[in-house]
């Protein structure tokens, strides 16, 4: 198969949903825009505690991340939602994602005079916005079009041992066979295996770029009293028998496999379109980590866990990957993809790839993966710096 069934966007993205959205600019939105989403069915929630007293750095980031969720290529449209003069401007993000072709409103709580008010503004909007979407029908596309994200959730001696294996063959099959993109992240977590993920650079700038990132994340933690080769491997990551940061670094980039890396990419930035694999500078904390990569534009996401992870994305969709059979077996809602029959039985990495292919290409055409079907998701922005 080189095709797959997607909705076109007027700015020439493809998405495999066709999600409306309602933002929250700040905090003392949240509530409008969740009790928006309660009551028109299939609009997504978008809530956060930032967008205000934040430092420049920050704002701009919160600002990115927003903007990456309302104008994403799985999204249809977007109510953008703010209570009085935010720092995040919800007029300018309506606005911004209106210059993508998108359908768009701003609702500020003050000028509709009360929540009441705003809430009806913002219902009626986002119940016209998901009625025309539920009127686009998938046409057939590229798998070129298709950007692949990556992330590890839970890990254990399993992970690199089994699932990261599959992931990586996946990914590399969409890259080789089709030109697509992949994308993986967590900084931190390469601590002990960055000057071999280095080599992989495709240029010496890139290279240096990878290795100035660690090390400016091993000051950053430092300089808070923090080590993080002492904080490292996590208690469940310990309880799956990883013992050391070096171990649990070198496991987590099997899942990127052995081909070049074409750059890396700020947090929530908008990933490249040209072919290839692309790192995404973002914390090893998972929820912050498949934010920024959905900012970032993917269409997709595998989580490779050991142990079993709720960890999900309402707007990328989550495919989770195990290969330990004990966690398929305690946490099957948490697993779409069961491969430890590549560990512990007599199939082969190929087999499990293909296992894994084969999942992802029904969930780019329309399968609802476990976490969608259940209604789960987290949606968590990294900040920089403190609030001022």
């Amino acid at each position: 198969m080189s095709e797959f069934l997607g909705y076109e966007r007027s700015d020439g993205s493809v998405g495999i949903r066709n999600n409306v959205v309602v933002v929250s600019t700040a905090p003392y939105a949240n509530d409008t825009v969740k009790r928006t989403a309660e009551i028109v069915d299939d609009a997504i929630p978008i809530t956060h505690p930032l967008g205000r007293c934040q430092t420049k750095p920050d704002v701009f980031q919160t600002y990115r991340t927003l903007l990456g969720y309302a104008t994403h290529p799985n999204t249809y449209g977007a109510v953008v939602i703010a209570h009085a003069g935010e720092i995040v401007d919800g007029d300018e993000l309506a606005r911004d994602v209106a210059e993508t072709g998108r359908p768009a409103e701003s609702v500020n709580i003050h000028r509709e005079k009360g929540v009441m008010n705003a809430l009806q503004r913002s219902v009626n909007a986002t119940r016209d916005m998901v009625q025309a979407a539920s009127a686009q029908r998938r046409t057939p596309h590229d798998l070129s079009e298709l950007t692949f994200g990556i992330n590890c959730a839970t890990s254990d001696t399993t992970s690199g041992l089994c699932q990261h294996h599959a992931t990586a063959g996946a990914v590399w099959r969409l890259i080789d066979e089709h030109g697509g993109r992949g994308v993986f992240a967590e900084t931190p977590e390469f601590f002990g295996g960055e000057e071999e993920l280095a080599e992989r650079a495709v240029t010496e700038e890139v290279k240096q770029k990878i290795l100035d990132r660690v090390e400016w994340w091993d000051q950053r933690l430092q300089a808070t009293g923090y080590d993080v080769r002492g904080a490292q491997p996590t208690p469940d990551n310990m309880d799956g028998g990883l013992t050391t940061i070096e171990e649990k670094s070198l496991g987590a980039l099997v899942k990127s496999g052995e081909g070049p890396i074409q750059d890396m990419v700020d947090y929530a930035e908008q990933i490249p379109e040209k072919s290839g694999m692309y790192i995404m500078d973002t914390p090893g904390h998972g929820a912050e980590s498949v934010t920024g990569i959905g900012a970032g534009g993917a269409h997709f996401m595998v989580i490779s866990t050991g142990q079993g992870h709720t960890l999900s994305n309402a707007v990328m969709p989550t495919i989770k990957i195990t290969g330990n059979p004990g966690s398929a077996e305690r946490v099957p809602e948490q697993t779409d993809v069961d491969v430890s029959d590549a560990l512990v039985g007599d199939k082969s990495f190929e087999w499990a790839t293909d296992e894994l292919w084969e999942e992802l290409m029904e969930v780019v055409n329309g399968k609802l993966t476990m976490s969608e079907a259940m209604g789960e998701s987290q949606f968590a922005i990294h900040r920089i710096g403190p609030s001022t």
